[in-house]
């Protein structure tokens, strides 16, 4: 692995970390994959996909795993340009395809990119691609039991008075589930759906549009619902999903040998559609 540096400021600095491919041959090389991790734009780490998951990856790509801006330090238009500028890093890498794949929140950017800028094609797990809908404004049913620590104290201690790009789970995890118990997740990201709603959207002409995208989902997501997945299957021209007969939203986190062969189906969807 190589650390990069993607953008630095004089009050954040984007950093990458990239993993060159094991192929046997540079013929078997796909591109490079643009790598975004999940925690609902409050939290989360470029570092928290499993070896075993990078090591399927890399056989057939060159892998960067990428940090962005987080909220509230940040908002969504803050990461967009982070998209940008990850995107472009990415481009001017080598001469070759980009690719992009995200988990849950990194699963939206995902789409975002690929709506926005020359992806081949798209790995989306557990993803979305609109805020509007109505259980984005409740706590997720599986975690009403954390809803007596979500409190005003527990926000204050866990925001921070500076720009930041890599928040562990714990504690701030609760943050988002904070946002989430309050119904405010959108308005601390800072979207507009009223007067600016399709940027922050995938239309269904935008759906229409994807590229090769290989889409899974669990079927009682309790975070994020499966309808999204669904919805993309049914509109993207070329695409593969997986329903994973499961309630766990991030069900991957637990490396078994059935995710493992889940992250190979993909990468064999991008060999044989793109």
């Amino acid at each position: 692995m190589t650390a990069v540096t993607i953008k630095e400021t004089d009050t954040y600095i984007l950093s990458g970390s990239l993993y060159e491919n094991t192929a046997a041959d540079t013929s078997d090389v796909l591109g490079t994959l643009i790598y975004l991790h999940g925690g609902g734009l409050v939290f989360g780490e470029k570092t928290d996909l499993p070896s075993e998951y990078l090591e399927v990856l890399r056989r057939r790509f060159n892998v960067l795993a990428a940090d962005y801006r987080l909220a509230p330090e940040s908002d969504i238009d803050d990461i967009f340009t982070d998209l940008h500028d990850i995107y472009h890093f990415a481009a001017g890498l080598k001469h070759e395809n980009i690719y992009i794949m995200g988990r849950s929140a990194g699963a939206y950017l995902s789409l975002i990119a690929a709506r926005d800028f020359n992806i081949t094609g798209v790995i989306d797990f557990y993803g979305y691609f609109n805020f509007t809908h109505t259980d984005f404004s409740y706590l997720p049913h599986d975690q009403k039991h954390l809803s007596h620590l979500l409190t005003d104290a527990l926000a204050a201690n866990n925001i921070r008075d500076y720009i930041t790009v890599n928040e562990a789970a714990d504690p701030r995890y609760l943050l988002y589930l904070y946002y989430r118990h309050k119904g405010s997740w959108r308005d601390v990201l800072g979207i507009d759906t009223e007067y600016n709603a399709d940027k922050y959207r995938l239309t269904k002409s935008d759906l229409a549009a994807l590229p090769a995208i290989f889409i899974v989902h669990a079927k009682n997501d309790p975070d994020v619902p499966a309808f999204f997945s669904r919805k993309i299957a049914k509109t993207a021209p070329v695409s593969q999903f997986i329903e994973v007969d499961t309630a766990v939203h991030n069900f991957d986190q637990t490396v078994s040998e059935e995710n493992v062969e889940i992250y190979k189906r993909a990468v064999q969807f991008m060999a044989d559609h793109t």
